[in-house]
């Protein structure tokens, strides 16, 4: 009798769950629960559930294209940011977001540079969304533009250390070094921990023929990220004073 009873409860609760299966908010529980333990495959079939219930839930379209860009489902993700973008035009952020997985996961720079033209057609003095465009003029190699963009950065969120430290990277690319250290001593000025700042910095003074103060920023850099061969590297030529090539070019790597 005990077994049966335990049984009957069972079926029960199972014919509960399966009633509360068809509710919006079971859907949006689950969806929680699956995201916040890591089963983000989990929690997108929880949103889709919940999506087929409610299609004009905003939020849960921005979840979803988020989640995926997470996993790295990029094509999924720019889907799900369109069906965003349908229901609300004016959701700025919505195509700033679209246009990094266009750009980053996908390389569609075109598209992502039109995307991220309309965010800032709706938030003009988003400096974020100038960095960011900067990053995608970069990619397709239309530097002074970029620079132009970062600039707008700068000026929109003087403490934007990520923009002034681009602009530094393209300055120092062009050889224009007063203008890049000038920029990248900004951006150092703002976080100290900037590693990459710190050996860009070392790089310009290795190619200006001062390998002692090279040394010292490439020791800031490695004493912040000390895993960094490259780092540790660069500081063992300037102490062994190699001097920069005439004919030598520095690639300067950008970063986001």
């Amino acid at each position: 009798m005990k077994f049966l009873a335990l049984l009957i409860i069972a079926l029960s609760l199972a014919a509960t769950m399966l009633a509360t299966g068809e509710d919006a908010n079971y859907w949006l529980t689950q969806t929680k629960s699956d995201y916040e333990n890591g089963s983000y495959s989990l929690a997108v079939q929880d949103i889709d559930e919940y999506l087929a219930i409610k299609p004009s839930d905003a939020w849960a379209w921005s979840f979803r294209a988020n989640t995926l860009h997470k996993m790295k489902r990029y094509s999924e993700a720019a889907d799900s940011f369109d069906e965003l973008i349908k229901l609300d035009g004016s959701n700025a952020q919505a195509y700033n977001d679209r246009a990094l997985v266009l750009s980053g996961g996908m390389r569609q720079n075109d598209e992502a540079l039109e995307s991220l033209e309309k965010a800032l057609e709706i938030e003009p003095k988003n400096a974020d969304y100038w960095f960011n465009k900067g990053i995608i003029l970069e990619a397709i190699k239309r530097s002074d533009e970029a620079l132009q963009a970062y600039e707008q950065a700068t000026s929109l969120d003087p403490s934007l250390e990520k923009a002034w430290y681009q602009q530094g990277v393209i300055f120092a690319a062009q050889g224009n070094y007063s203008m890049a250290l000038s920029n990248i001593n900004r951006a150092i000025d703002l976080n100290p921990r900037n590693a990459d700042a710190w050996n860009t910095k070392g790089l310009i003074l290795l190619d200006q023929n001062l390998p002692q103060d090279a040394e010292i920023c490439f020791e800031k850099a490695a004493k912040i990220v000390p895993s960094s061969r490259e780092f540790k590297e660069n500081m063992k030529r300037a102490q062994e004073g190699m001097k920069a090539k005439p004919d030598r070019i520095i690639e300067f790597n950008s970063t986001t």
